[in-house]
């Protein structure tokens, strides 16, 4: 077998030689001396950067932060902690926010911000539950007011974000936004339907004794002296949902004897036959002596008028053809012929001959 001689190897083989500068020369001192002050000048700004526009009165200078920078200052119970403990945490969540910021500076500029902002309390979604547990311990049960029991550990093991309920806990007070530590915020998950996330009985949340379920206070209040009539049906009217917090849909019904608020079925073409039927049932709400006259006659105006002695203005002027849409041909000679108060069986029996589009 050959045997190679590695002896003379070295001496053949070329090796580059990097030229490195001489910063023994005054010139290069120089240069290096600019270098590092010029380097540390800008890590210096990048630094004072990176606080300054993590304090408050950097946000505040935007004048759409204002309400919620004065709001946290003035009101919240947080007001000693610092912004980044609740808006970011660690190094990524520093680094993040600070990309966003550049995308909220670009929206300053071209006036492309939401007003108010984070109405719909979407950053919360996006807030972790680690800043709020350095100071706060999740295995508690807490009983905010009388009459209501909150645990929270049972929420956290779920994977609820503290800001899901407590959107408003840093910036309150703000009358453009809406708080979830409410009864109808509860109820965007809780419910009593099957399709509920949790559940919606009285007492998954209130204690079953020394605690009076009908609510006394707010907008819900059932123990005024006008609660019953018109209040509560102007709020169902309004918005059905807080209702349906406690009562189920076909609750109304039992007192009601229809469906309401009524659907667009029962307006267009139920409530006739039923309001001749049983009148009863239409006077439980709507008490005014010309209610239906408002809608169902033609040229009807209101108190202190009324339909019986007006009408044959209205039918002089335009004719008895529209009131055959929905009366029949010897409607009118009950009261002008005989002198009699036609029967309910006779008051809603439209003659085909006169109908008219006049609906």
């Amino acid at each position: 077998m050959r045997k190679f001689n590695f002896r003379n190897t070295k001496s053949r083989i070329r090796v580059p030689r990097l030229s490195l500068p001489d910063l023994h020369g005054p010139r290069s001192r120089l240069l290096l001396i600019i270098a590092g002050v010029v380097g540390f000048a800008i890590i210096a700004a990048a630094g004072y950067g990176f606080w300054y526009t993590s304090q408050p009165e950097y946000c505040k200078s935007c004048h759409e932060l204002s309400p919620a920078i004065q709001s946290w200052q003035k009101q919240s119970l947080h007001a000693e902690v610092d912004c980044g403990v609740c808006h970011y945490t660690g190094p990524l969540g520093f680094l993040k926010q600070k990309t966003d910021l550049a995308v909220e500076i670009y929206r300053h500029y071209t006036n492309s911000y939401q007003q108010p902002i984070n109405v719909d309390s979407a950053l919360s979604k996006k807030i972790d539950n680690d800043g709020c547990l350095q100071c706060h311990t999740p295995k508690r049960i807490v009983t905010p007011t009388k009459g209501l029991k909150m645990n929270h550990n049972i929420h956290l093991k779920k994977g609820i974000n503290c800001t899901t309920c407590h959107n408003r806990a840093g910036h309150p007070g703000l009358p453009e936004y809406r708080t979830f530590l409410t009864m109808d915020g509860c109820f965007r998950c809780h419910g009593l339907s099957k399709s509920a996330l949790a559940p919606g009985s009285c007492f998954t949340c209130h204690p079953q004794k020394g605690f009076d379920l009908v609510p006394s206070d707010g907008y819900l209040n059932h123990k005024t002296g006008t609660w019953r009539i018109p209040d509560h049906g102007k709020t169902a009217l309004k918005n059905i949902e807080p209702c349906l917090m406690c009562h189920q849909k076909t609750f109304c019904r039992g007192c009601h004897g229809v469906e309401v608020p009524h659907t667009d079925k029962f307006i267009k073409q139920d409530h006739g036959g039923i309001g001749s039927q049983n009148p009863q049932i239409c006077k439980k709400c709507h008490r005014q002596q010309d209610f239906c006259n408002s809608c169902h006659h033609k040229g009807f105006i209101g108190p202190p008028g009324s339909w019986i002695p007006m009408h044959r203005y209205v039918v002089a002027k335009q004719g008895p053809a529209y009131c055959f849409n929905c009366h029949g041909p010897t409607f009118c000679a009950w009261c002008h012929v005989r002198g009699q108060k036609q029967p309910n069986s006779e008051r809603l029996k439209p003659d085909p001959a006169f109908q008219t589009s006049q609906q």
